[in-house]
């Protein structure tokens, strides 16, 4: 006993205290990805001993049942209006198995996402009881997706939509998004974004553009501007306009869904933290156990293939076109199982296949983990490219809208994978011709194995990043060391315009002042030689 006692003096003597701070993060339940990666979040800040409250205005009921959290008890729902519930509901994505998804067919998506927050805005400001119930609890720090502009917005003119984190006196704000990558936060903190060769968030387009693809994309990165939303004004009197870029640009940091081993290369900031792949728990993951009926499902055949388009695209909205292409190459294949994530009971055009198994839920993490899978179809949103870029999986994309087109040529340079295009799903030869390649052909297991290693082995875990970076913007606030202050500079000063013209003038004297010595010299010799002549 004797022992112990200096022991456990020299033990409390030397070790550090565990700060625990009060976070907040504000997540808007309209989308299953977006949801998902705040909980992820939360969660991870949660187990590193901290006090997380997480904050859900819901908006699309759908969703509200759905178990994101699993370690983060302190949810607060803010339930929505009649008005702000209808928004949420009138989103019809099914559009886009159709249409051909261009640089501005995100538009109407984008508008009503505008309005969607400016009603949650609206109702919150005529109601703060719930903001202030929440004074108390006195927070640190506040997380939230960029695009939900309510939690700290403004642009040019004034508006009656106010902020919360103005409201509740937090001085650390991290902006995130659940994308790879936001060329409007990225100006907001004055990060190089140059769109000839960094794609836009919804650009279908890779690194190595054309000129017509590096135009296209410019205009997309231009079009920003056109999809401003409105201005956000302080609760408190004397209710003055908030600055959205001084704001964000006095985050001490802001966390991206975007993963360097995986992600095209582009120049970053040191305050831009890339926590691309915190939704993913290999360990986890390949743990989990698969019921008994997707278990022998995966027995009947050596080969298998997942199929699923996602939360917000179902397959059963696609085009009957290309359900009857899906089923031909599936009935081509005999000696191959596919499993197909399909939302309804209406299965009449693929009666009587043995090796194809609807469902309306899939274990997909549980799937994919599984060694008997052997490819899987998808449409490229980033979870599912996530998930199958950690647990080594080849899979065909055929991305439909906004981010996947990005997403898929992400993945694409990594040759683990092969891209098709949406028109492609009615082309039963293209379709065939990629399946049988990601089944049969060696390279795609290879590559995909190769990035999952990689992934894995990578020097910093997504989750040390969040808590480490977290823990010090909530420690010490706005961090102006990290402001770079081209950020304030002119769109000449910045492009050195005006050294270009400077040294252009320069140049162009000189050269006008030898053409002009060099004539004056010739013209002396000629006259001296005409003088002697």
């Amino acid at each position: 006993m004797r022992c112990l006692f200096p022991t456990l003096f020299l033990v409390l003597l030397t070790s550090q205290p565990i700060l625990s701070y009060n976070y907040l993060v504000f997540c808007p339940l309209f989308a299953h990805s977006h949801h998902k990666f705040l909980a992820k979040i939360a969660d991870t800040l949660t187990l590193a001993g901290h006090n997380v409250t997480f904050l859900v205005p819901v908006i699309v009921r759908e969703y509200e049942n759905i178990k994101y959290l699993e370690h983060t008890t302190d949810v607060v729902y803010i339930q929505p209006d009649e008005e702000l519930e209808k928004i949420g509901e009138d989103a019809d994505y099914s559009m886009f198995w159709k249409a051909d998804f261009g640089i501005f067919s995100f538009v109407p998506a984008v508008q009503r996402f505008n309005k969607m927050f400016e009603q949650f805005s609206d109702n919150l400001r005529k109601d703060l009881s719930v903001l202030d119930k929440l004074k108390d609890r006195k927070f640190d720090a506040m997380i939230f997706e960029a695009l939900a502009f309510c939690a700290h917005q403004n642009r040019v003119n004034f508006s009656q939509f106010p902020a919360i984190h103005d409201y509740l006196g937090i001085k650390a704000i991290f902006p995130s998004w659940s994308m790879t990558h936001m060329t409007e936060l990225s100006k907001s903190i004055g990060e190089p974004a140059s769109p000839s060769f960094v794609p836009t968030t919804v650009s279908p387009f890779g690194d190595q553009m054309t000129f017509q693809e590096r135009l296209l994309n410019t205009i997309g990165d231009l079009s920003g501007f056109l999809l401003a939303p409105p201005a956000m004004r302080s609760y408190k009197y004397p209710h003055q306009v908030l600055d959205i870029e001084e704001i964000k640009s006095k985050a001490p940091f802001v966390f991206v869904n975007s993963n360097p081993f995986l992600d095209f290369p582009r120049p970053t900031l040191s305050k831009t933290i890339a926590i691309g792949g915190i939704s993913v728990n290999v360990t986890q993951m390949r743990e989990e156990k698969l019921s008994e009926e997707f278990d022998d499902i995966l027995k009947k055949r050596e080969k298998s293939v997942l199929i699923s388009f996602g939360s917000i695209l179902r397959s059963s909205e696609m085009p009957d076109e290309y359900k009857y292409t899906i089923v031909r190459v599936i009935k081509s294949l005999p000696d191959v199982t596919f499993i197909w994530k399909y939302e309804t009971k209406d299965i009449k055009f693929a009666k009587n296949l043995p090796n194809l198994h609807f469902s309306k839920w899939v274990p997909q993490t549980a799937l994919l983990a599984d060694s008997r899978l052997t490819a899987f179809i998808t449409h490229a949103g980033l979870g599912s490219v996530n998930e199958l870029s950690y647990l080594g999986k080849p899979a065909i994309l055929i991305p439909i809208f906004a981010d996947q087109f990005r997403n898929a040529m992400m993945l694409a340079r990594h040759n683990g994978s092969i891209t098709l295009v949406r028109k492609d799903l009615g082309d039963f030869e293209k379709l065939k011709k990629s399946v049988d390649a990601i089944l049969n052909d060696e390279s795609y297991q290879i590559n995909a194995k190769t990035l999952s290693h990689q992934l894995e082995s990578q020097p910093f875990s997504p989750h040390d990043l969040l808590v480490k970076y977290a823990e010090y913007g909530a420690r010490f606030g706005e961090i102006p060391s990290l402001d770079p202050y081209h950020r304030k500079m002119s769109f000449v000063s910045f492009f050195m315009i005006d050294i270009i013209l400077f040294l252009s003038v320069i140049l162009i004297g000189f050269v006008a002042l030898l053409v002009f010595v060099v004539r004056l010299i010739l013209r002396t010799i000629l006259i001296r030689k005409l003088k002697i002549n």
